[in-house]
């Protein structure tokens, strides 16, 4: 498996986590703080080149109904031009009310790296063998 990064994606701030796989732990990283989706997508290609990063979790903001909502098309939007920047990096999504199920003893005071923390552990929880 490839190197992870999580994106907990808002308009003005994005939470960042990473992981390697092989050790199966998410590390909250600094929040990005941005003026718009394109300071966002340069900065998250910084972290894909520097990291070697391969996945892409991205939280997808679902309505309680489970439909998408504007901040959902949103985030499909940013996916998106991360996509056209960084090729090379497989993106995934995962339903951030899943998030509320991962229990995570210290809370950060970064909430938004937090929150990516919680969707990249949600994913591994998935996707790793344990």
């Amino acid at each position: 498996m490839n190197t992870l990064l999580a994106l907990d994606i808002g308009k003005k701030h994005t939470g960042v986590a990473f992981a390697d796989p092989r050790v199966e732990v998410a590390m909250p990283l600094d929040t990005i703080h941005h003026e718009n989706d394109e300071e966002l997508v340069d900065e998250v290609k910084k972290f894909v080149e520097e990291r070697e990063v391969g996945t892409l979790i991205v939280g997808m903001p679902f309505l309680m109904d489970g439909g998408e909502g504007e901040e959902a098309e949103h985030v499909h939007r940013v996916a998106n031009l991360i996509e056209e920047a960084s090729p090379t990096c497989a993106i995934e999504f995962v339903d951030e009310r899943e998030t509320s199920k991962v229990y995570n003893k210290e809370v950060s005071e970064d909430r938004n790296a937090q929150a990516a923390t919680m969707l990249l552990s949600v994913w591994l929880e998935k996707n790793t063998d344990t």
